[in-house]
């Protein structure tokens, strides 16, 4: 196997990784809702979400990753997690 079919076998086990816990985090997320939903809270907690926000930015400045990249990843995640909390 040469180096770069090496690195494709590498990049697609973080992928398998990144989409599992994507999934974990979706199916807490539910959990969450339920909770919320039982609780009478609403979906969007703005001072939560700016805190997640905020400490995630931090975290991957750490990794060296461009903080807009992070912004724009993040806020994805959330508006899906907002839609499974709106079913």
């Amino acid at each position: 196997m040469n180096d770069l079919e090496n690195f494709r076998t590498e990049l697609d086990e973080i992928d398998k990784n990144l989409i599992d816990s994507l999934s974990m985090r979706f199916k807490l997320i539910e959990k969450i809702w339920k909770y919320k939903k039982k609780n009478n809270i609403t979906p969007l907690q703005q001072d939560r979400w700016q805190q997640v926000l905020d400490s995630r930015k931090a975290y991957w400045k750490e990794k060296e990753i461009e903080e807009s990249f992070i912004e724009d990843v993040w806020n994805k995640i959330h508006e899906y997690s907002l839609d499974i909390e709106k079913k």
